[in-house]
């Protein structure tokens, strides 16, 4: 018998699963999400897409990142 969590939050798949007309296939990934987002930089000087500046601070966050230092 697998142990049990030790998170109240229940994980986001097991959300899904709670709502059978949503499948998780057709649910937009992280990066579909990210590429939505509308880039406030003035385009000078622009080095990297936005959807990659945030997709490693959307990772970095999870591995303890806690400040703009820690994600840089």
């Amino acid at each position: 018998m697998p142990a049990e969590a030790s998170s109240l939050i229940p994980p986001p798949l097991d959300q899904l699963r709670e709502h059978p007309e949503t499948a998780p296939e057709k649910v937009p990934g992280l990066l579909d999400r990210l590429a939505q987002m509308p880039d406030p930089r003035d385009p000078r000087g622009v080095r990297h897409a936005l959807v990659g500046v945030l997709a490693l601070a959307a990772c970095a966050v999870p591995a303890g990142a806690t400040s703009l230092l820690a994600v840089g």
